[in-house]
């Protein structure tokens, strides 16, 4: 049986972790075909990509990807159980045999025990019980984890970001395809939320915020991008937030607006001059700067509080040519959801991505919006 690897990024921007991470997976592995699927021009936590689609398919083919899927707006820019559920499906229609995910656990043994504690019941009523003694979220659950354990590597895994995500792949895998092996690669030199660059391999974060301050990036990152401007474009997203809450009424129809969150951002919107003071002024214990994030993307979209953010969406970003012969090889099934134009499809999603790459054309002044009828992308030789 051929291996087929599956690797899920967000690439915000591509850097030389993620380098670091693509080479050892494909070492270790060793797999006959490699499939990523990356999230477009928004991410998971709600941001614009300072990097395209584009540029991200056409630097991962260029580092030995063989096949790049597309994570659209709406299965993307959602909670890590959505997010994770929708790579994972997408990559399983792919035929994937294994998966690999970035890991500060780096144990799978221990991931797959902290799997079985937080799915239990105990779990599940210790973390109601915290939720009405007013705490957050993520505090109830650690509080829930530390009363089901002692393992203090566990408790304090649990909340790491990667771990996170890894979890919930593990329970995507579950759900859809249980004979897909998941192997974990231990991130190395620094961790997601570190603000401050810590050698060649440096945060994303950290990366963003030097982009901000307009300083040199080229030691972090393998590539030379055509980087957005940070600090434009969240000012033009502002102006735009500020125009949709002209109308209060109709906010309460858009995806995660929910227990009057539409006031709070509202009445902060006066007391905020930029963005990120409006998301730091939004949020509150039960719903993080991420949340926030999201949703303001969502309002701006107009994404009906109807939408189902579980999602099976099929389209190539791009492939090299001996990939070719692997998609042609795929069942006629799979094969005829493959969204091969936006010019003669009405794929709900695939028109909704369209906007949002209409959407990032607009906070970037990036004229990216043609690239869409001229995918997939691909790479001879």
């Amino acid at each position: 049986m051929k291996k087929v690897l599956g690797l899920i990024l967000e690439l915000n921007p591509l850097h030389n972790g993620h380098k670091y991470f693509i080479e050892k997976a494909i070492k270790e592995q060793n797999p006959d075909t490699v499939i990523a699927i990356t999230s477009t021009n928004f991410t998971m936590r709600g941001e614009v990509s300072v990097i395209n689609k584009f540029e991200k398919t056409q630097f991962l083919l260029d580092m030995g990807i063989d096949i790049v899927l597309e994570l659209p707006f709406l299965a993307a820019v959602c909670s890590a159980d959505y997010f994770a559920y929708n790579t994972v499906m997408a990559l399983n229609k792919f035929g994937v045999t294994d998966i690999v995910c970035g890991s500060e656990l780096n144990d799978i043994d221990k991931l797959m025990y902290l799997d079985s504690l937080t799915n239990s019941q105990n779990f599940n009523d210790l973390v109601k019980d915290y939720l009405d003694k007013g705490y957050s979220y993520n505090t109830c659950c650690n509080k829930a984890l530390s009363e089901l354990t002692t393992d203090e590597d566990l408790i304090i895994n649990y909340s790491l970001p990667n771990n996170t995500l890894a979890l919930q792949y593990l329970k995507a895998i579950k759900r859809i395809n249980k004979s897909i092996n998941l192997s974990l690669i231990k991130r190395i030199n620094n961790n997601y939320y570190d603000e401050g660059i810590t050698g060649e391999i440096s945060s994303a974060s950290s990366i963003r915020n030097l982009i901000k301050r307009n300083e040199d990036i080229s030691s972090f990152v393998p590539f030379n991008y055509d980087l957005i401007d940070i600090n434009i474009c969240n000012n033009n997203l502002f102006n735009l937030i500020k125009y949709k809450f002209i109308n209060l009424e109709t906010i309460s129809n858009y995806l995660g607006v929910k227990e009057g969150i539409e006031n709070r951002v509202f009445n902060q919107l006066d007391k905020s001059n930029t963005l990120d003071e409006l998301i730091q002024n939004s949020q509150t214990k039960r719903y993080s700067a991420n949340y926030i994030k999201r949703l303001l993307l969502h309002i701006i979209m107009e994404t009906s509080n109807q939408t189902n953010q579980e999602i099976e969406y099929t389209r190539i970003l791009g492939f090299n040519k001996k990939a070719k012969k692997y998609i042609n090889g795929l069942s006629k099934d799979i094969k005829e959801t493959i969204i091969t134009s936006p010019k003669n499809t009405d794929n709900i999603y695939c028109l909704n991505e369209l906007r949002a790459t209409k959407l990032y054309e607009i906070l970037t002044n990036k004229k990216i919006y043609n690239e869409e009828f001229k995918i997939p992308i691909i790479k001879e030789g």
